[in-house]
C-alpha cells in the first residue's frame, strides 16, 4: 500500500469500513455488471426540452462515476458522469426507503454506482433523475483531488493520468480527439489502397533517420538490438518485395531530449508508394489532411502559442534556399560559395556553425538556426540539401538538392517526404559517408546498412515515402502546446 498522510488514511479506512457495510447487507461492493444502463448523453438528448420542475414520467437506468455531491435539507445532489456525459442525481430522503438512503449515505466521490430513476427538471431548470434504486459497482477508497475543481499541479496530472482525466474533461477530449485523427488517417489510407503492416520495433540496426537510439540485449540471440527510430527501411523492403503502397502507423523511439515538442517516444505515421515522386507525396499530405478537417468538422482558422495560422487548402510550397535568401536578403543559390555567403553573413554579425563547410550544410545551419521557427502558416519547405538527405534522390537538374520535402506550421516539423533514393551503389556511397561520421562520434548519424543495400540491389521501383507526425498534428489541432498535453502516458522524471 502506498504511504497516505493521516487525513488520506482516515479516509481510506473510513471508506474501507463502509466496504463491509455493503459486505454485511449482501451488496458487493465490486460486482461484475449493471446491464441495461442508458448513456447519459442520450438521455440528455431525449429529454432535454422538458420545463422546469417537469416530470418527464420515465424512469431510466444509468451508471457512472460520483464527482461530488450536495446537500440541502431532506434533498441531495450528485453529479454522475460516464463516458458520454455528464446528469445530476437527486435523492429525496422523503421519497426513498430507508435502506436506499443508509445505501446511498455510504457512497463517497470518485464511487462507481449504477441507478434507476425518473428524468424530471428542478426548479432551477437542471435536468436530473430522481433516484429510486441505486447500486454500489466500484467503491472508490480515494478520494479524487481539489473535490470536482480538477487537478492543477502538471506533475500531478501527468504522474496520475487516469484521475486528470476524471476531473480535468479537457484533457480526456484531448484523448479522444488523437484517437479521431488517427482513425481518420487510417481510414484515408485504406481509401487510397495502402496496406497497413507492421515491421519490427526491435531491431539490429538503428536505421531510415538520423538519431540516437534506445540500445537493450536480446538474450536468447545474444545479440545487440535498437528500438526503431523510423520503419522506413523495412517499409522499403516491403515495396521491393513488391507491395506497391504501404503504410505502417506506430511508435517510434529516439533517445534525445524532451521538451514542448519532442519526447523520445512519438507516434509517426510513415507510407510507400511506388511509381510516384515527391510530388505525388505532397499531393497526398493534402488530400490527408483535409480528409482530417472535413471528417472531424475543423476550422481552418487555427489558434496556437498566441499565434493564429490558415490551413486552407493548398498549401505553399517554398524552396528552403529562397527561404534563407529572403530572411538575410541574401542571393543564396544551389551553387553558391560557402566562404563567400559566410563572409556576408559575418559583415552582417549574422552566427553561423563553422563546420557548415559546404553550401547546403551552411543553408540548412541557417534554415534551422533562424527560419523554421518563424514559419506559421503550413508551409511544404523543398530542395533540402543531399549532405542531410541520405536516402532521398537528387534533383535531377541541382545535384546538390535532393526531392525532399518537410512539412511546417507554426515553427514545427509535421511531415518529411521524398522520392527514394533507389539506386544501390549512390545509397551504399551515401550510407558509407554516414558511417565514416559515426566513426568520428556523431552519435546521430545513420548506420552502414548492408542488407539494406542488397535489397535494393534487387531493384526498388520509383519510390514515393512520406513520415508524418502524428503528436505535433493533433496539438495544434487541439491547441495544446506541450507534446505531453496529446499523449495518454507522457515519460517524466522518478519522483525520487
Amino acid at each position: 500500500m502506498s504511504n497516505f498522510s493521516k487525513s488520506e488514511q482516515e479516509i481510506y479506512d473510513l471508506r474501507l469500513e463502509k466496504i463491509q457495510y455493503f459486505l454485511e447487507h449482501d451488496k458487493d461492493a465490486f460486482p461484475t455488471e449493471f446491464p441495461a444502463a442508458s448513456k447519459i448523453q442520450e438521455v440528455i438528448n431525449k429529454h432535454n426540452d422538458l420545463s422546469e420542475a417537469e416530470h418527464s414520467g420515465v424512469e431510466v437506468q444509468i451508471h457512472g462515476r460520483i464527482l461530488n455531491g450536495r446537500s440541502f435539507g431532506k434533498l441531495s445532489f450528485y453529479d454522475l458522469v460516464d463516458n458520454s456525459g455528464r446528469i445530476q442525481l437527486l435523492v429525496d430522503s422523503k421519497t426513498l426507503s430507508d435502506e436506499e438512503n443508509l445505501f446511498f449515505s455510504k457512497y463517497d466521490s470518485g464511487d462507481i454506482v449504477g441507478v434507476k430513476g425518473e428524468v424530471m427538471k428542478t426548479k432551477k431548470g437542471e435536468l436530473s433523475i430522481k433516484v429510486s434504486t441505486s447500486t454500489i459497482l466500484s467503491k472508490s477508497l480515494r478520494t479524487l483531488p481539489e473535490k470536482w475543481h480538477g487537478l492543477k499541479d502538471k506533475e500531478t496530472r501527468f504522474r496520475q493520468r487516469y484521475l486528470d482525466f476524471i476531473v480535468n474533461p479537457d484533457a480526456k477530449q484531448t484523448i479522444e480527439a488523437r484517437s479521431k485523427v488517427i482513425n481518420s488517417i487510417r481510414k484515408f489510407m485504406h481509401s487510397k489502397d495502402f496496406v497497413e503492416v507492421e515491421t519490427p520495433i526491435l531491431q539490429p540496426k538503428a536505421g531510415g533517420a538520423i538519431a540516437k537510439p534506445f540500445i537493450t540485449h536480446h538474450n536468447a540471440l545474444d545479440v545487440d538490438m535498437f528500438l526503431r527510430i523510423a520503419p522506413e527501411l523495412y517499409l522499403k523492403r516491403m515495396i521491393v518485395g513488391g507491395f506497391e503502397k504501404v503504410f505502417e502507423l506506430g511508435r517510434v523511439f529516439r533517445n534525445e531530449g524532451i521538451d514542448q515538442t519532442h519526447s523520445p517516444e512519438f507516434t509517426m505515421m510513415e507510407s510507400y508508394e511506388a511509381y510516384t515522386n515527391v510530388d505525388g507525396v505532397i499531393k497526398m499530405v493534402e488530400e490527408m489532411c483535409l480528409t482530417v478537417f472535413s471528417e472531424l468538422e475543423l476550422n481552418y482558422e487555427i489558434s496556437f502559442d498566441e499565434k493564429k495560422a490558415d490551413f486552407s487548402f493548398p498549401w505553399k510550397k517554398t524552396s528552403m534556399f529562397s527561404l534563407v535568401s529572403e530572411h538575410f536578403n541574401l542571393n543564396i543559390g544551389f551553387d553558391s560559395d560557402p566562404n563567400t555567403i559566410k563572409e556576408d553573413l559575418s559583415r552582417k554579425n549574422i552566427e553561423f556553425s563553422e563546420d557548415s563547410n559546404t553550401i547546403g550544410l551552411l543553408v540548412y545551419d541557417l534554415f534551422e538556426r533562424y527560419v523554421e521557427e518563424n514559419i506559421v502558416n503550413p508551409t511544404f519547405v523543398t530542395d533540402y540539401p543531399v549532405e542531410v538527405s541520405p536516402f532521398a534522390r537528387n534533383n535531377k537538374n541541382s545535384p546538390n538538392v535532393t526531392e525532399r520535402f518537410e512539412l511546417f506550421a507554426f515553427g514545427s516539423e509535421l511531415a518529411n517526404g521524398f522520392s527514394e533514393l533507389i539506386d544501390p551503389i549512390e545509397q551504399e556511397a551515401r550510407l558509407k559517408s554516414q558511417a565514416q561520421k559515426k566513426e568520428q562520434g556523431d552519435e546521430e548519424a545513420h548506420v552502414e546498412d548492408m542488407d539494406y543495400i542488397e535489397a535494393l540491389e534487387h531493384a526498388l521501383p520509383p519510390t514515393g515515402g512520406l513520415g508524418f507526425g502524428i503528436d505535433r498534428f493533433v496539438m495544434m489541432l487541439t491547441g495544446n502546446t506541450s507534446i505531453r498535453e496529446v499523449v495518454a502516458f507522457p515519460h517524466l522524471k522518478p519522483e525520487n
